[in-house]
């Protein structure tokens, strides 16, 4: 029965070696010797070996073969997904290091050839920007051989108006590493669910939100009132627009209409501070609006009881936790029953820091404490920490353009280079790794990987509520290079956050690297003994009684000195 709901799409190969016959061709090959290069070279360089890149062209053969594909796909929108030889494996996923590229298909022969072979390029050359080289240098993975494979696979979804969408995507996991509530079960598993292409559920992108599923109680939302749920709900949809042939993001207010068949499963009806079914094709007057969340579909349907069963067999088989994207097809052949069609299209195993048994110290001096949060993701202990690289938030937010903020994560980038071998931490407003510095500070893996932890600081007018972004790429990241991600909500009860740490500490930004001086407003470099002379900072993360703890310890210098 189970059996009978799942599939693959349709997908088609391209071998690795295709990508060493387009470089030879092209005289490529001279590349190969990017990853050696500082970080800096690599990506002052990335934009012209894109464009180097783009200028060749596939040796004859190859290029009939891709011609013949592309002839019989048809006009089915589809995508140009990497495949490398060392992505996806035990501990090195390489998520969303490589691009993948949509095709939408639906121009002329010559049009959709040059679409084609333009994405695959991209592909290819996406092997050279700074995040994958600097992810396998820290991987240890820099000699291995690294060519680049593809899956070509049709689109999911069907015609709705002049757009391509699925009903449903995102990504599941056989674990869940993001318990909001202490009756959640680890081991039942998760999801992050949108609906349109599941680009949103993995990528942090800006002021949006999917809906977060813990699979033993999956009617159980992260946040308790109606507001809340209102206010962190998907705002925006990806899809392949067929008419303007390219893939768009576009606000679900003007995609989503009472027309749309699985509308009452997808989404409720928010009027006057409530949320219910919606139970004819029209809104019920004026004030209404569309407010997507599943609930409908989780309440009545076994779709959360199958992806639970699914991903534990996925993960019996790999032997380890797994992390699997996918699409669904809502069938509604019994009015109020619907039944789930759920197409994966990659499976992988998951990044997952082992079970650790992490004890806080109790009786901890509460002059001690430089912060103190319940929002604990993963369980951890970092030690020895000597310095915390700060961004103040009324600094940040105070910047007037997002090139400003932009400027912000370049220096973080730079900071975090230079401080290659020394045990630091990340703390700063709102989102790290949102793609808007409107939200908080805009960073890759290639910026933060030196890092030992990353924490945001949110609340009381500091960007949004803290967004779980366990299930992204960018959590993976931090997963894989074991940095321990957390939030600081300031509005909570039990929250600690010393300002007299954070503010008073002098800055030694200018000391240490004075050719960031001009940044010393929105960039503090902290010296933990420049605080408390003869300490370091030790963080402590128990996510069973939801408690993360740093406070200062004497360095084992000092314990020996005394």
């Amino acid at each position: 029965e189970l059996k009978a709901k799942v599939r693959i799409p349709e997908s088609y190969f391209l071998a690795a070696d295709v990508m060493y016959a387009f470089m030879a061709t092209n005289d490529l090959l001279q590349y190969s010797k990017q990853k050696y290069k500082t970080a800096d070279e690599i990506r002052a360089e990335f934009p012209n070996v894109v464009n180097k890149y783009l200028t060749g062209r596939f040796p004859q053969d190859i290029e009939d073969n891709l011609r013949y594909l592309l002839e019989k796909l048809g006009n089915k929108p589809f995508i140009v997904r990497s495949s490398s030889l060392l992505e996806d494996n035990f501990g090195t996923s390489f998520a969303g290091k490589y691009e993948s590229h949509f095709v939408p298909n639906q121009g002329n022969h010559k049009e959709n050839m040059q679409d084609f072979t333009q994405a695959i390029i991209k592909v290819y050359a996406s092997a050279l920007s700074p995040d994958p080289l600097l992810y396998r240098r820290s991987m240890d993975l820099l000699d291995y051989d690294e060519r680049i494979a593809l899956l070509i696979q049709v689109v999911e979804g069907e015609r709705y108006g002049d757009y391509h969408l699925p009903h449903g995507a995102g990504v599941a996991f056989s674990r869940n590493m993001y318990r909001w509530s202490p009756e959640i079960e680890r081991e039942a598993g998760f999801m992050r669910l949108v609906w349109g292409l599941g680009t949103r559920a993995v990528d942090r992108v800006g002021n949006d939100y999917p809906r977060m599923v813990a699979l033993s109680h999956p009617t159980l939302h992260t946040h308790s009132n109606i507001r809340a749920i209102v206010g962190y709900s998907q705002k925006q949809v990806d899809l392949i627009d067929l008419k303007k042939n390219k893939f768009k993001t576009m606000m679900i207010k003007d995609v989503l209409g009472h027309d749309y068949d699985q509308l009452r499963y997808i989404a409720q009806e928010h009027k006057h501070g409530y949320l219910s079914p919606i139970r004819s094709i029209h809104l019920n007057g004026e004030g209404s609006e569309f407010v997507v969340n599943f609930n409908t579909l989780i309440e009545r349907s076994n779709f959360a009881e199958d992806m639970k069963e699914i991903l534990q067999i996925l993960e019996r088989e790999y032997k380890a936790p797994v992390d699997m994207e996918f699409a669904i097809a809502i069938n509604d052949q019994k009015p109020g029953d619907p039944d789930v069609d759920v197409t994966i299209l990659q499976c992988r195993p998951l990044s997952h820091i082992e079970d650790i048994n992490v004890e806080i110290p109790k009786n901890i001096s509460p002059d001690k404490i430089v912060f103190r949060s319940s929002r604990v993701l993963i369980p951890g202990h970092v030690k020895e920490i000597d310095y915390v690289l700060f961004v103040p938030q009324e600094s940040y937010f105070g910047l007037e353009t997002q090139s400003k903020k932009a400027e912000i994560g370049r220096v973080i980038s730079r900071l975090n280079h230079q401080m290659d071998g020394e045990n630091f931490i990340l703390i700063g407003p709102g989102r790290w790794g949102t793609v808007n510095p409107d939200l908080g500070v805009r960073v890759g893996y290639a910026d933060i990987f030196h890092s030992k932890a990353l924490i945001e600081v949110t609340g009381k007018g500091i960007g949004g509520a803290p967004e779980p972004s366990f299930g992204t790429h960018f959590f993976q990241d931090l997963i894989e290079a074991q940095i321990y991600p957390l939030a600081i909500f300031l509005d909570d009860d039990d929250v600690v956050f010393n300002r007299e740490f954070f503010y008073d500490t002098p800055n030694c930004l200018i000391e240490r690297f004075p050719e960031e001086e001009r940044f010393a407003d929105c960039v503090r470099l902290i010296k933990i003994s420049d605080f408390c002379d003869g300490s370091q900072l030790e963080m402590a993360m128990d996510d069973e009684v939801g408690d993360a703890v740093a406070y200062l310890k004497q360095t084992l210098k000092q314990q020996e000195d005394e």
